[in-house]
């Protein structure tokens, strides 16, 4: 009984306009708003595939840059290895030299940065000869 007053078409034509409503509020503002997503997924998408093949590229760049670093830095040190040891090796001609002309373990040591112990040596070892020549001249 109830059904046969119930106001059928009203609430066909009242389901069929919110169907409507729906349908046309999805195709005004939804479906835009997909499209823009879908474009900037695909864009979001190609950027990381770019990204990361230069990523790559940057790191074996960065990776080479480092060796060569590391190279040059070991020959940097082994060419001032070599500049010590032939510094060192003219303080110490040059320390005897003085030394052989008679210059005081004080001034080997100011002069030649010989340590105390260093000078003392070179003073013993060559300082005689400047005395040897001094001695043969007044003789």
């Amino acid at each position: 009984m109830m059904l046969e007053n119930f106001p059928w078409p009203q609430t066909i034509l009242g389901m069929a306009a919110a169907l409507a409503i729906l349908v046309i509020y999805d195709v005004v503002y939804v479906w835009p708003i997909h499209r823009r997503i879908s474009t900037l997924t695909d864009r979001c998408a190609v950027l990381e595939r770019t990204l990361g093949g230069v990523l790559d590229g940057l790191a074996a760049r960065v990776a080479n840059v480092d060796q060569r670093t590391r190279e040059d830095l070991n020959r940097v040190v082994e060419r001032v290895g070599q500049l010590e040891l032939a510094t060192d090796s003219r303080s110490y001609e040059q320390a005897i030299t003085s030394a052989e002309h008679g210059e005081e373990t004080a001034r080997l040591i100011a002069c030649f940065g010989l340590t105390e112990g260093e000078a003392d040596l070179v003073k013993l070892l060559h300082g005689d000869r400047s005395r040897r020549m001094a001695l043969k001249k007044s003789a």
